[in-house]
């Protein structure tokens, strides 16, 4: 048989009928041929994007429960420290410095028609004693004493009583007072007369055990005869507040000169603080007492036998004490001493070095004089005043970004303003104003 050559083979298809992606390498004819062998034993690939790990893996249920667990504990501790939060404001006062030397001013003693700076007297009493041991006998003679309390019904103004002023008891005894007090006048509530009252201590007209006198004896009220066919003898009234006391004539166990010298010391230190703490309780709000401008004068008590060896011995205190309006007297201050002082409301706040000096007429007590001059010495700060449950009220409820424009309201009487909020992270002011708490800092 002829063979045939290469030349004589015809090629039955042109290459240009050849698709291009069917043109593969021997190798890759393979690799199909392979596959397609494999297919029937291996399920066809899906060619998708791998997920992540943390989706492929399965959670364990403790771990979800102590995750929930862990965030319901976050909400509620979020929650119970919002409804225990509060805020701190801490408030810089607007302030300026005034220097005195010598600087006079005139004061006058309050009345209606005072408009210059007006002054007012305030009175306490009162007796502190100490049981010591009686090493003597003696006789004595002293007067019973006790406590009542004196009641202004007849008018709106104060009115003072003057030393010895006798009180009347129901059984005809006579008391006295040993020095002035002044008795408040009435104020009316609700249509009601409520009187004016003011305790003060009293002394038997005589010496003797006749003029003791208990609480539980007593009938009626005191009289104050000196007001015999006045209508303020009906306006004018005394109850007893403690038994009278100490009348004896006769023989008493008594204590030592040097026992009752450091003893009577000792009581008359303690009946200063007494005193002073009793003042400023009763001084009216927006009031300034200086701490030159009271006196005290101590009156020693009948000895008390305690039992047969023992004596209560006691002294009165009386405090006469001169109180000014701090805002009038600050304003006047304020016009005097500060180029074009505002007049808002303002409080004289005295400095260490600073010094009031008193003169009056009457040298025996400041409060019997009508006209006190006084002379200013030393430093003291000018404060104006703001009013902090204002102030809270403008901030319950608000939150920190409004604080700028609040406290834009006080730029005149505060010159500076700090916030604390607790919890840290809060940024609201509790809508309770008690929750906003004011400090100040000078």
């Amino acid at each position: 048989m002829q063979k045939k050559i290469i030349s004589d083979i015809l090629v039955k298809k042109s290459i240009r009928q050849i698709p291009l992606s069917g043109v593969r390498s021997e190798r890759s004819s393979r690799v199909e041929r392979k596959e397609e062998s494999d297919s029937t034993d291996l399920p066809p690939v899906r060619h998708n994007r791998r997920a992540p790990d943390w989706q492929r893996r399965s959670l364990n249920p403790k771990f979800v429960i102590w995750l929930i667990a862990a965030l319901c504990i976050l909400a509620l501790f979020f929650g119970v420290s919002m409804l225990f939060s509060s805020v701190t404001v801490v408030i810089t006062p607007r302030q300026q410095k005034v220097s005195f030397t010598n600087d006079s001013f005139i004061a006058k003693s309050a009345s209606p028609t005072v408009v210059d700076l007006a002054f007012e007297v305030l009175s306490v009493n009162s007796v502190i004693g100490e049981i010591v041991t009686a090493t003597e006998d003696r006789d004595v003679t002293q007067k019973a004493t006790g406590k009542i309390v004196i009641y202004n019904s007849y008018s709106t103004v104060s009115q003072r009583l003057i030393n010895n002023t006798r009180f009347e008891a129901k059984n005809g005894k006579i008391y006295r007072i040993n020095s002035s007090v002044v008795v408040p006048g009435y104020k009316k509530v609700d249509g009601k007369i409520i009187p004016g009252s003011v305790e003060a201590t009293v002394y038997a007209d005589q010496a003797g055990e006749n003029y003791n006198l208990k609480l539980s004896d007593l009938t009626g009220d005191f009289k104050i005869p000196g007001f015999k066919g006045d209508p303020r003898y009906q306006g004018f009234y005394a109850l007893l507040k403690t038994d009278i006391l100490g009348g004896l004539v006769g023989k008493q166990r008594v204590v030592s000169p040097s026992l009752r010298e450091t003893t009577e010391q000792a009581i008359k230190i303690k009946l200063q603080e007494q005193l002073l703490k009793q003042l400023y309780a009763t001084k009216p709000e927006n009031y300034i007492i200086f701490k030159d401008g009271y006196s005290i004068d101590y009156t020693t008590q009948p000895d008390v036998a305690v039992d047969s060896d023992k004596v209560k011995l006691s002294i009165q205190g009386n405090l006469n004490g001169i109180v000014f309006n701090n805002l009038k007297l600050t304003k006047l201050i304020g016009t005097k001493k500060i180029t074009g002082f505002d007049g808002l409301p303002a409080e004289l706040v005295p400095g260490d070095n600073f010094s009031v000096v008193f003169t009056g007429k009457d040298n025996t007590g400041l409060w019997k004089n009508s006209v006190l001059d006084l002379k200013f010495n030393g430093e003291a700060n000018i404060k104006w005043l703001y009013d902090a449950d204002e102030i809270k009220k403008d901030l319950a409820g608000k939150s920190e970004s409004d604080l700028k424009n609040i406290v834009s309201q006080y730029k005149n009487s505060i010159s500076a303003i700090q916030v604390i909020f607790q919890p840290v992270w809060s940024r609201y002011f509790p809508d309770n104003i008690s929750k906003i708490k004011i400090r100040e800092e000078i």
